[in-house]
């Protein structure tokens, strides 16, 4: 095989290129680096509401929300057994707070719904 003693124009463009690449790539790094770095604002906290928790797909529902980093409160409310919920929510280990609701009881017709006022005080609805 024949070797040059010089290096060619090709050659010389490609170790360009790649030193570029090479620089794009430990920049694009560092950033990525930095931006999974400690911030400097504070997490946010959200409260999660499920209304008709005891049911199908609210139990379920109520599961994942628990299990979700980014709850910090879950507020489950529904007409009957939502405390049995909550407190089978309870013994999973998580930052959230469990809490259930039902409506008021002892008067008909209903005339007000504190359960309810409680489930959703303080949720972004």
């Amino acid at each position: 095989y024949f070797v040059s003693e010089q290096p060619t124009m090709l050659s010389s463009a490609f170790r360009t290129a790649s030193a570029r690449a090479a620089a794009a790539a430990s920049a694009s790094a560092a950033a990525l680096a930095a931006s999974r770095s400690f911030h400097s604002s504070a997490p946010s906290s959200a409260k999660v509401a499920v209304l008709g928790a005891t049911g199908g797909i609210g139990q379920p529902l109520s599961l994942l929300c628990k299990l979700s980093p980014e709850v910090d409160e879950l507020a489950c409310y529904d007409v009957v057994g939502t405390p049995g919920v909550a407190a089978d929510l309870s013994h999973i280990p998580s930052k959230a707070v469990t809490t259930g609701s039902l409506p008021s009881q002892g008067v008909w017709p209903p005339r007000s719904n504190e359960g309810l006022g409680e489930a959703l005080t303080g949720a972004d609805v």
